[in-house]
């Protein structure tokens, strides 16, 4: 009995560890929707994002420019991603912080979780005198490989 309990142990350790490692790869919709906060206009951006090896790609607008967002990280073998998003600041009114600026440089981390279908994330907002909550969402197109 002890040994019948040690195999089956063994086999579902192995199951877990071994899951497939491409099967977040794909074309993602990806869905960002930052609320408004202390007199900052709110706002929802949608883009495609690729995955390919586990490691998240998406960028949205034009490098570069204001209204610019690229998103990247890895997601792991327990479906949890630490994601970056940067990008470039768009207008004063849907810029949130003390430092309000067109065109400036940002950076913040985002929590995730996925499925083989779909994902949600939420924006890291620190003590919240910079951040405000955005949330992510992710869904991946049905049948679409990730870009070579």
């Amino acid at each position: 009995m002890r040994k019948a309990f040690l195999f089956a142990f063994l086999l579902s350790s192995f199951a877990v560890s071994g899951q497939n490692p491409a099967r977040f790869d794909g074309v993602w919709n990806t869905t960002v929707i930052c609320e408004a906060a202390g007199g900052t206009r709110g706002y929802t951006w949608s883009f495609v994002s690729t995955v390919a090896g586990s490691v998240l790609h998406g960028e949205r607008g034009n490098q570069r420019q204001p209204a610019y967002l690229a998103i990247d990280g890895k997601i792991g073998k327990d479906a949890n991603a630490k994601l970056t998003a940067s990008g470039i600041t768009a207008s004063t009114e849907y810029t949130h912080g003390p430092f309000k600026a067109t065109g400036e440089q940002y950076s913040y981390d985002v929590k995730a979780k996925f499925t083989d279908t779909e994902g949600k994330g939420e924006r890291s907002t620190g003590l919240g005198i910079i951040g405000r909550p955005c949330h992510y969402e992710f869904h991946k197109q049905p049948g679409a490989s990730a870009l070579q």
